[in-house]
């Protein structure tokens, strides 16, 4: 039923214009969709006329110059299509160099804000009131929010050129569960939510980046704990499924409504419920996850229902049983 619903939001977004229109930045009329099916129609309506004149003139002078007709029109439609694909891509790199190039220059100037904080309140916190010491950790919050949004920006602008590069190694992935978990309970209990892993398995072992896969994971758990309304539930399962290690992440949380599912993994999406709930958020984590998990060899996928709660799982190959070492990994 699920696939059925998603095809029919498919085709719907294919021919809604004016959404396209609007994400591309363009008029209608560029729109590929609209020129594609103004193209059909115009075959459509050649071949009926071809046809109409083949039978009712017998001169094949006629035919043959209202077949070149026909093809001069098609070749006009044509390089009109792929001009406009040409102007929509060449504007899509130019975003993402922008956005890298700003976002590379951004990091420099928050790193530093960052060291001077650090340093502030390592060296030099003696004779500050409690009032002058949380402004400074309020500044040091909104320099990492900052820091962190320049992450995102950069690697969005790499999976776009296709550069997000990945340092592989071997690892066990319960332990990078529990280290996930363990970094983000401080937050947990803030919020009132309780988490629980399961992950019985001592060699689960899979060759990814590590810092990549921790983002993915860091991305799920805390939209686990962000969308859960008051005190709530966070279940965390790993598993082996025929050769994949499998995480599970399910919560009790407000839950992601079927309207809005098609579009979970774009880019700058949110939900009506993240706004709605005044969650904080850029709408670039789970378009980032889901390339990072298929760049390592997985598939990121997920079930929700409004007030009800959300699964997301991904899976990552296993490292096969022949090319496991003998050492054990921590």
């Amino acid at each position: 039923m699920d696939k059925w619903l998603r095809i029919k939001q498919r085709v719907s977004d294919e021919f809604n214009l004016r959404k396209q229109a609007d994400e591309l930045g363009i008029s209608i009329w560029q729109t590929p969709s609209f020129l594609f099916i103004g193209m059909g129609i115009i075959i459509v309506a050649a071949m009926t006329g071809i046809y109409v004149v083949s039978t009712s003139y017998n001169s094949p002078e006629v035919v043959v110059v209202s077949e070149s007709l026909v093809v001069v029109l098609l070749l006009i439609v044509g390089n009109s299509i792929i001009r406009t694909v040409e102007e929509v891509a060449k504007s899509n790199k130019m975003k993402s160099e922008f956005v890298s190039i700003a976002s590379h220059q951004l990091k420099t100037p928050i790193s530093e804000l960052k060291w001077q904080v650090e340093l502030l309140l390592s060296k030099f916190s003696t004779g500050l009131s409690e009032k002058q010491k949380e402004i400074i950790n309020e500044v040091a919050h909104s320099g990492d929010k900052m820091g962190r949004l320049i992450n995102d920006l950069l690697d969005v602008a790499r999976i776009d050129q296709g550069q997000l590069a990945l340092i592989n190694e071997k690892m066990n992935f319960c332990t990078m569960v529990d280290d996930a978990v363990k970094n983000i309970q401080v937050i947990a209990k803030a919020a009132d939510v309780d988490i629980s892993v399961t992950c019985n398995l001592k060699k689960l072992e899979i060759v990814v980046d590590r810092r990549r896969i921790g983002v993915v994971l860091d991305n799920l758990i805390s939209n686990a704990i962000k969308y859960i309304d008051g005190k709530g539930k966070v279940d965390v399962l790993v598993e082996n499924i025929d050769g994949f290690a499998q995480f599970c992440i399910r919560d009790n949380g407000v839950g992601i409504p079927r309207s809005d599912q098609a579009g979970i993994f774009q880019k700058f999406f949110r939900s009506n419920n993240s706004i709605k709930n005044e969650t904080d958020g850029t709408g670039l984590g789970l378009y980032i996850a889901k390339n990072i998990v298929e760049q390592s060899g997985g598939k990121l996928w997920f079930k929700s229902i409004e007030n009800v709660g959300s699964e997301f799982y991904f899976s990552l190959p296993l490292v096969p049983a022949e090319k496991k070492g003998l050492v054990d990994l921590k």
